[in-house]
């Protein structure tokens, strides 16, 4: 059995997974052709390259431009499909998918509970088709604080707890809008118990982290960067017991370090951070947990043993409820055994 073969056999959860960076390319290609979006976009063939060769410093630009495709019921309903097969392909049994409501509505052809029920939809088919779990976190874009109020609003109404919805995220381009704008967003989750997960530290590193702190006092940070460098954000997350969201090839992707060997996966871990792995946007950087998992054990020194602690970390800080989380551990676990025995006999 290889590395990826094991990876591939213990059961995952997926924590930070974009649904518009996860769209598969040939049912966003179809989804596009059926609502005309070529004739109506004259630089369409222009964004689809893109797709296909991303400019990695526009990642969030032509994620939303690919989910502006995206303009009915039906689309919504079979990108949380595709989205959730790929899933189970990984072996991947519970996800928590961030998704920004102003998005999709408004210039598409859906109002939020069209748009919601289209989403759970969705849900509804991968879970009896592949048994795959899936959670949304609503999340504001960085660059839209006005719709703060409104998507606060949606994920902590009673609808939203009864969809599956466990949070409220803040995601995008890092700093396109000072991160004050978003406190009384995040102040509403605070105050109805839902969780909360910030894109913080990906383009302003260590002091983007301590003003999402400050401001937010997020439950769950994503996508930071430049956190080896700097003892007092690390002190405080772990403090705090804050949880960081990494995807190594994200960092490769956008030229944060040259090879995954330079990513201080190891530094982090020993100094007390919660840290954990994500695909975050799989279909454009061209990765999924498994690539995750495997470059973090062969590029960054990670045993079969560090990997294990951090798939199973994945799944005790995850957001599900209690029963669900403890039922997910006992099948971690005993399939976990099985691999270690495949693995030591060499099948």
């Amino acid at each position: 059995m290889s590395l990826r073969d094991f990876i591939a056999a213990i059961p995952k959860v997926e924590l930070n997974l974009q649904l518009t960076g996860a769209l598969r390319r040939e049912s966003l290609l179809m989804i596009a052709h059926q609502n005309g979006v070529p004739a109506q976009r004259q630089d369409f063939d222009n964004w689809l390259a893109l797709i296909d060769r991303p400019d990695y410093s526009r990642l969030d630009e032509i994620a939303r431009e690919a989910g502006s495709w995206v303009m009915y019921p039906e689309d919504i309903a079979l990108a949380v499909y595709d989205m959730g097969l790929a899933l189970s392909k990984q072996n991947v049994h519970y996800a928590e998918v961030a998704v920004a409501p102003p998005d999709f509505i408004g210039a598409a052809r859906m109002n939020f509970d069209t748009f919601f029920d289209a989403l759970n939809d969705g849900r509804d088919r991968v879970l009896r088709a592949w048994q795959v779990d899936l959670s949304w976190i609503l999340s504001i874009p960085w660059d839209n604080p006005r719709s703060g109020d409104d998507v606060a609003r949606w994920a902590t109404s009673a609808a939203a707890k009864l969809g599956n919805v466990v949070g409220l995220g803040l995601a995008g381009v890092e700093g396109a809008q000072p991160v004050g704008q978003f406190r009384r967003a995040f102040d509403t989750a605070r105050k109805k118990e839902i969780y909360t997960v910030v894109n913080a530290g990906s383009s302003l590193g260590a002091a983007g982290v301590d003003d999402a702190l400050a401001e937010l006092s997020p439950h769950r940070v994503t996508d930071s960067w430049g956190l080896a460098g700097q003892r007092a954000t690390r002190d405080l997350l772990a403090e705090n017991e804050i949880p960081v969201i990494v995807s190594l090839h994200r960092a490769q992707r956008l030229g944060l370090i040259e090879t995954a060997a330079d990513y201080p996966l190891r530094q982090l871990l020993d100094s007390g951070l919660q840290i954990l792995l994500s695909s975050g946007m799989p279909s454009l950087l061209g990765a999924d947990l498994i690539d995750e998992y495997e470059l973090a054990g062969t590029a960054c020194g990670l045993d079969i043993e560090a990997l294990i602690g951090l798939m199973r970390r994945s799944i005790e800080l995850s957001f599900l409820d209690t029963e669900r989380k403890d039922k997910l551990l006992l099948r971690f676990d005993r399939e976990v055994k099985t691999a270690r025995r495949r693995l030591l006999a060499g099948d």
